[in-house]
């Protein structure tokens, strides 16, 4: 219980803080942009995420923090920047993200993230999907999704038996957030199974009724 009201408290500080940054934003544009303080306010803030992430679950707790850092994406960016220049402010923010939210989120999905379990590290990157700049989102996928998934087609053995665990479940939640090709590079992996599983049911099928139609010849 201490430990959630240490972490609210800090959550409401950090959200304090970033009110104060965006109102000097708006107040004084042209010092603001001389004096580059929107690199100031992220150096500053770095050091304070880390220890309020510390102890972070991002599979268990997807969207932990993700409002507070839109509200600093909205003070370090938001309209009425003045003469700073939109690509400044959004490389700085770019960079509190990179330090405070990618390593425990690439950690969780290297580390504790089951590939046949879509679910839990699909939710996670939804929620983070519109604040990670494109660049950086897509290289957590490339990173510690795809080979995952990559893994998990090698992992397959197409069965008929119920007790088979469809691909299809750990593959399809990820459609909507892979960019183009998106899931097309491991078809070929996969129709090549299904096509070695096809061939062996009907060797198989073919071996019943060989042998049916012996039995009877005698």
């Amino acid at each position: 219980q201490g430990g959630g009201a240490a972490s609210s408290a800090a959550e409401a500080s950090l959200a304090a803080w970033a009110e104060e940054w965006g109102k000097l934003r708006r107040a004084h544009p042209e010092e603001w942009s001389v004096h580059k303080l929107h690199e100031a306010a992220v150096a500053l803030a770095i050091p304070a995420f880390r220890r309020h992430l510390a102890g972070w679950r991002p599979l268990s707790e997807p969207e932990r923090s993700a409002p507070l850092l839109r509200r600093w994406e909205s003070a370090l960016c938001g309209g009425g920047a003045g003469g700073v220049a939109a690509g400044a402010a959004e490389q700085a923010f770019c960079a509190l993200l990179y330090a405070v939210v990618l390593p425990p989120v690439r950690s969780a999905l290297a580390n504790e993230w089951r590939a046949a379990d879509a679910t839990s590290a699909t939710a996670l990157l939804s929620a983070w999907r519109s604040l990670l700049p494109a660049a950086l989102f897509g290289e957590v996928l490339a990173g510690q999704v795809l080979p995952r998934l990559v893994g998990e087609v090698g992992a397959w053995s197409p069965s008929l038996g119920a007790d088979s665990a469809p691909l299809h479940a750990s593959l399809r939640p990820w459609e909507r957030l892979l960019p183009p090709p998106g899931l097309k590079p491991l078809f070929p992996a996969i129709r090549q199974k299904l096509l070695v599983a096809i061939g062996a049911w009907d060797a198989a099928d073919d071996g019943g009724d060989g042998g049916g139609g012996g039995g009877g010849g005698g």
